[in-house]
């Protein structure tokens, strides 16, 4: 009898569940949601040529064929590597007593990094690097070394911009010379960057001027997705749910907020006047 109990509770243990009743909302959702998926694979094949702009390079997509771009040379990276010390040093000092063994291995760096750093830039720049390190980690250093410091990373910043406007402006002079002017009225472009520089960043900018429109249609900013395939179905998304905004709404952009935007807008509107009334 028990062989024949323990081998009743295996078959049990191992038999799949019973199906629950389907919840028909969540079949609906499940239909819609694959429909929209497949239409999003069809606004990607459909998109013309697609430039992926950053971090480090510009990958051109067209016709099935892949051609990358170097993008920041190396002024550009010299001048943001220096400009790091202070970002460093502040960073050791934030909530904290900075250890001084962290502090000398941040200095001893930035004094070797020095060395190098006459490859690439020029007397002047090489001498401003020089003064930041003495400015945020010399034994003279002030109280207030940040703010002593502030234009001088400002300058780097300045220059580090007219480094990588350049190398953009040699990247475009390239895809000019792959695509035909049809197929530059139809490239769209995705530019990768981080939360944080998402406000002015820099690439953004560039292709807002040279494309004469602001993110959403032609132009996405992904943030914070660093591999192909999530940019890519980032800008599929824009592109079918521009057709979705257009369609229902009028407005190609209207899918580009939140749908209960509006309305949530009157909901605390409403709910405003009524605690007034009180």
């Amino acid at each position: 009898m028990r062989p024949v109990l323990i081998a009743t509770l295996c078959a049990c243990a191992s038999a799949p569940p019973k199906p629950g009743p389907s919840d028909p909302l969540a079949e609906l959702n499940r239909c819609a949601r694959a429909a929209y998926a497949e239409a999003r694979e069809r606004a990607l094949a459909n998109s013309g040529p697609v430039l992926i702009v950053g971090p480090d390079r510009i990958t051109l997509l067209h016709a099935g064929t892949r051609r990358e771009l170097e993008l920041r040379p190396a002024r550009y990276q010299d001048l943001k590597a220096m400009a790091h010390v202070a970002l460093g040093l502040h960073a050791l000092q934030f909530q904290a007593t900075p250890d001084p063994a962290r502090v000398a291995e941040l200095r001893a760096l930035a004094e070797k990094a020095l060395e190098s750093v006459g490859r690439d830039l020029t007397p002047a720049q090489v001498e401003r690097q020089r003064q930041i390190v003495r400015l945020t980690l010399g034994p003279d250093r002030s109280a207030g070394w940040e703010r002593a410091v502030a234009p001088l990373l400002l300058e780097n910043a300045l220059d580090a911009a007219r480094a990588e406007i350049a190398d953009l402006d040699a990247a475009m002079a390239a895809v000019h010379r792959l695509l035909g002017p049809e197929e530059l009225e139809r490239l769209h472009v995705i530019v990768v960057g981080a939360h944080m520089a998402r406000e002015g960043e820099i690439a953004m900018q560039y292709f807002q001027q040279l494309l004469g429109e602001r993110e959403g249609l032609r132009l996405v900013f992904a943030e914070g997705l660093w591999d192909e395939p999530s940019e890519l179905q980032l800008l599929a998304t824009h592109l079918l749910d521009a057709s979705l905004g257009e369609g229902f709404f009028g407005d190609a952009r209207r899918l580009h907020r939140d749908l209960l935007a509006d309305a949530a807008a009157q909901v605390l509107a409403e709910k405003n006047r009524g605690h007034n009334t009180h």
